[in-house]
Order: C-alpha cells, then sequence, then structure tokens
C-alpha cells in the first residue's frame, strides 16, 4: 500500500530533479560554496567617457528614471557612469564608443554585422541608424573600447553578445 501512495505522491509532484554539487562541496553551506572558486561573477570590460557626455548623460538619466518605459535603461546607463573612468573631453580616445559615434557591432550569437550611431534619446530619427544612449543596448556600448565584447540576457531569457569592431 505505501508502494502506490509514493507513485501517486510523485504523480502530483513530478520527477524530482537532484542538484548535482562539484565534488568536495558536500561538507560546504551555501555561502562558503559561493565563496568558493566554483563561483566566477562576470568580469566587465573597461568603460571611459568624456566628463561633457558624463554630466549630460546623468542629467538624462535621473529624469528617464520616473519613466516606466526607459526606467530600465537608465538604471543601467547610470550604473555603467558610475563605473567608468572620466577623462577631459580632449583626451577621450578615438576608439571609444561616445555620444554620436557610429559604432561596427558584431553579433556573436548569429554572427551578422550591423552599424549604429549612438545618440541622444531625442535623436533617433534624425540619424540614419541612430539608436539611444537611453537603451540598454545603447547603455551596454557607451563608453567602450574597441575589441570589447557585452554579454547580457533579455527579459525574455535570451543570450545576447556583441562585440565593437570599430568606431569613428
Amino acid at each position: 500500500m505505501e508502494i502506490f501512495r509514493n507513485i501517486a505522491a510523485a504523480r502530483v509532484q513530478g520527477p524530482r530533479k537532484l542538484k548535482r554539487q562539484p565534488a568536495g562541496s558536500e561538507n560546504m553551506s551555501k555561502v562558503d560554496y559561493v565563496k568558493s572558486s566554483h563561483y566566477h561573477p562576470a568580469k566587465l570590460p573597461p568603460v571611459t567617457i568624456s566628463r561633457a557626455d558624463r554630466a549630460r548623460l546623468i542629467s538624462i538619466a535621473t529624469a528617464a528614471l520616473t519613466n516606466r518605459r526607459q526606467s530600465a535603461a537608465a538604471s543601467s546607463l547610470l550604473r555603467e557612469l558610475q563605473r567608468a573612468t572620466v577623462v577631459p573631453d580632449a583626451q577621450l580616445p578615438r576608439n571609444v564608443v561616445a555620444i554620436n559615434s557610429r559604432v561596427h557591432l558584431r553579433d556573436n550569437i548569429t554572427g551578422t554585422d550591423s552599424r549604429i550611431t549612438l545618440v541622444l534619446p531625442d535623436e533617433t530619427s534624425v540619424k540614419p541608424n541612430g539608436l539611444s544612449v537611453l537603451t540598454l543596448l545603447g547603455a551596454a556600448l557607451i563608453g567602450l573600447p574597441e575589441g570589447a565584447s557585452i554579454d547580457w540576457c533579455t527579459a525574455s531569457g535570451d543570450h545576447n553578445s556583441k562585440t565593437v569592431l570599430h568606431c569613428e
């Protein structure tokens, strides 16, 4: 009779999924496991931005935080600006993505190339292939040097990866 109860319970609960732990982690707490060498946080590429762009973008992103459609991109942009190395306008390297940069990108998932111009939010319709810095991709691109790659997951769980091939 006990077997039939277990079978009925298994049908209701579905199959059990066992989590496999790495060898040697049997006696670790979750905190120790996360702190161990098995945990590798993402390494973000360096970001460099000019003083003028930083001041302008902080103002734009802060204002957009109250806009429900733009708040996620505004938060991402502010995080990038916070970790950026700020340089005088004249010292920003030419190979770094900035406002009004024309950028040649490679999609690392599909292998396709595209060209965009990174612009302020109100300039997307004026510039050909304009991409607003107030989008998730635009916020991720600002300040990246040529050759840098970015990886992220969309809200739907899709994996994206882009590489800056060239910027001018």
